[in-house]
């Protein structure tokens, strides 16, 4: 889960969901504002969502900044109320006094009629890394928040909002490089497993790790978690150690699979994977060299390879 010291709007989704339920748990009143329409350009994506407490304090990023104040003050109002609402901003919007810098228009509800024992089910589902859909009818004056497992269609009326489970960074290898992108990813609020052969790597990786997995030899991978929400970036320096990991890698619904050298050593790692007993479709799965840009320092190459894993990330969600 996100860092309980970052900022509210750097918030992680199901930290969101947690922050009503604590509030509704604790007998105090909240809201959530979700994005149902979007029209033009916006800098958050359909489905983002704030959880707003009955003092105002707040969880969650609905802009950049320009809505969340007075969001607060209609949350207040709609808490008041006893009765969701919907909302306009930007274009068609009745509000002179809020203006977007984007030019869009966006249509919000908010929901103050939440059931807390459905939020603890979703963040549940979320934790177990299960996906998860939130259906509702935005302008119902009451809560019509549904939740059901996987990906919902939306019924007459409704908006669905999915969940993916959180992204998974497996790290294998050794040194400043693996550090430095366990250290990157984990800002990101990534769940973040590393594999070493190195004592020293994985001591300087567990403030950022959720787990750690040591490695012994070459031929011996122990079994790695890997789904289709998992990216997979090899950093060995040796790269004896990399073959049958990648291997297990390729054969898994891993989403991303890249691979730390140069092109050269990147050739003879396909060899490698072609007479390990990799498919021709297998192999063409893997990027390498590893990263959106060309870099030579730990620090520029974690944010190189954060961003290719993030770019696959949004094609496959689209999000």
């Amino acid at each position: 889960m996100t860092d309980p010291s970052a900022p509210p709007g750097l918030a992680g989704e199901l930290d969101v969901l947690a922050f009503a339920a604590a509030e509704l748990e604790a007998g105090r009143p909240a809201a959530l504002v979700t994005i149902f329409g979007l029209e033009g350009p916006f800098s958050r994506p359909l489905g983002a969502q704030l959880a707003v407490a009955g003092d105002r304090r707040f969880v969650g990023s609905i802009s950049g900044g320009c809505l969340e104040a007075a969001l607060t003050e209609e949350c207040q109002a709609a808490i008041n109320a006893g009765r969701n609402r919907t909302l306009r901003y930007g274009i068609g919007s009745p509000y002179l006094d809020v203006r977007l810098p984007c030019g869009g228009g966006i249509d919000l509800s908010v929901d103050v009629d939440l059931d807390p024992a459905l939020l603890r089910r979703a963040i549940s589902l979320g934790r177990e890394r299960k996906p998860f859909s939130l259906a509702f009818d935005p302008h119902s004056e009451h809560s019509s928040l549904r939740l059901e497992e996987g990906f919902a269609e939306a019924k007459e009326g409704e908006f669905v909002r999915p969940f993916h489970p959180r992204l998974r960074v497996v790290l294998a290898g050794r040194g400043w490089e693996i550090v430095a992108l366990a250290r990157l990813a984990h800002s990101s609020d990534c769940e973040i497993v590393v594999a070493s052969q190195e004592p020293a790597t994985l001591e300087f990786c567990a403030p950022y790790a959720d787990t750690l997995i040591p490695l012994t030899i070459p031929t011996a991978t122990p079994p790695m978690p890997l789904d289709a929400d998992t990216a997979v970036a090899c950093l060995f320096h040796e790269h004896e150690w990399e073959g049958r990991l990648l291997l297990e890698a390729l054969r898994s619904p891993a989403f991303y699979i890249g691979a730390l050298g140069s092109r050269q050593t990147h050739m003879r790692r396909l060899e490698i994977l072609d007479a390990l007993g990799a498919s021709a479709a297998q192999i063409a799965r893997l990027k390498g060299p590893i990263g959106l840009f060309y870099s030579r320092d730990p620090k520029t190459l974690a944010v190189s390879a954060l961003a290719e894993i993030l770019s696959v990330r949004a094609e496959q969600t689209g999000a």
